[in-house]
């Protein structure tokens, strides 16, 4: 499927989120202390030598953007490291409907 049609999708999950919880306010719950920067450039770290072997995976991609997403307190900085949260999460669906043939 094309990266238009995923974000359809996303945002129709996004409306019965909506529909279900109703809209929702949260305290981010994110920079606090060095433990997600240390699991970040862990992963960081993993994936440098996963691409080396070749071996690099859709898992330990979004782990790493994920693990820098609840590493940041920066509201600006954190909404850019979500973005590309949301960014790899797509290319996975796409890569999968790919490999099952579908359409892009």
């Amino acid at each position: 499927m094309s990266t238009g049609t995923v974000l359809v999708e996303v945002r129709n999950e996004r409306r019965r989120q909506d529909e279900k919880w109703g809209v929702q306010s949260h305290p981010d719950g994110t920079g606090i202390g060095p433990y997600w920067s240390e699991r970040a450039e862990a992963q960081k770290d993993m994936n440098a030598m996963a691409v080396e072997r070749g071996a690099l995976t859709w898992r330990g991609i979004l782990e790493e953007e994920v693990f820098e997403a609840f590493a940041e307190s920066d509201k600006a900085l954190l909404r850019a490291e979500l973005l590309q949260v949301a960014a790899v999460a797509i290319a996975w669906v796409e890569h999968n409907d790919r490999q099952k043939g579908e359409p892009t």
